[in-house]
């Protein structure tokens, strides 16, 4: 079990290109199942932001900043920012990092 000590929570968001929304959907989908059996993983959930398909919202939680450090680290994550990264606008998904309190 964690604790808001030491767990690390964010929410990424990012917009897919125009007429991109499907193919960002099915990467991030795929991507998904595998960030969920990562040690140290407790939640990866995907979300399009109300009914605009194209805007995504993904909320994350790791056990601590050691797991969280692996899952940055890991190739297949580094492989899916490059490839993501040609079907979003701007430079990058926006990340914002949570402090839990309760």
């Amino acid at each position: 079990m964690t604790t808001a000590e030491n767990d690390i929570n964010l929410i990424a968001t990012f917009r897919a290109q125009e007429g991109k929304a499907e193919q960002v959907r099915d990467l991030i989908a795929g991507y998904a199942h595998i960030v969920r059996e990562e040690p140290g993983n407790i939640f990866f959930e995907v979300y399009t932001a109300g009914a605009d398909n194209s805007a995504f919202v993904i909320v994350e939680r790791y056990a601590d900043q050691a797991a969280f450090d692996a899952h940055l680290s890991a190739e297949v994550g580094q492989h899916l920012n490059v490839t993501l990264g040609e079907m979003i606008e701007g430079s990058g998904s926006e990340l914002q990092f949570l402090t839990r309190h309760v």
